[in-house]
């Protein structure tokens, strides 16, 4: 297991014992975003690193230039890894139920930036939807499975509903 900003801040090897999916779960549990982050320079990073084929779970809001994003997991297809993307967005990132004016902050950044729902909420869900469909579209053009969730679902539950799903005939 690996989590990254603009840098690597932690490196798990793999183990297969049940305490260890406990541990990775505890790690994933305590990430708090408070730093802009690198997904394509590290993407790219990480499918070097690996020299033989493996099974790679990238869970990530993918907040970052689909430009860059793209070519990175192209590279973990040319390099034949299998891959399953979680995007993962709040809740309220993908219902957007606000009603009343609001003050909107940037976790990695801290901007904030207030705005009128009503004003906005059509353009904040077609530009939504076109980020979520630009990135199932790479996810399918690199044979790559793509799992839209949501902050409410515990990471453990999210993983092994999914692995189990998969595992089924």
């Amino acid at each position: 297991m690996t989590t990254f900003d603009t840098e690597v801040r932690l490196d798990l090897p793999a183990r297969s014992s049940p305490r260890h999916f406990d541990e990775m779960m505890s790690h994933l549990e305590a990430i708090k975003p408070n730093r802009p982050t690198s997904l394509g320079a590290t993407l790219h990073r990480l499918a070097d690193r690996f020299k033989r084929r493996c099974l790679i779970i990238l869970i990530s809001d993918l907040y970052d230039n689909p430009e860059a994003v793209e070519p990175a997991l192209h590279h973990f297809h040319y390099k034949r890894h299998e891959v399953i993307v979680f995007h993962v967005l709040d809740h309220a990132e993908i219902t957007f139920p606000f009603r009343d004016t609001a003050s909107f902050v940037d976790m990695e950044t801290g901007e904030r930036l207030q705005v009128d729902p009503a004003y906005v909420r059509d353009e904040y869900r077609r530009q939504l939807d076109a980020f979520i469909d630009r990135y199932r579209k790479i996810c399918a053009d690199c044979q790559f499975d793509y799992v839209l969730t949501d902050t409410s679902v515990p990471f453990d539950y999210m993983l092994s509903r999914y692995l189990e799903k998969r595992t089924r005939p």
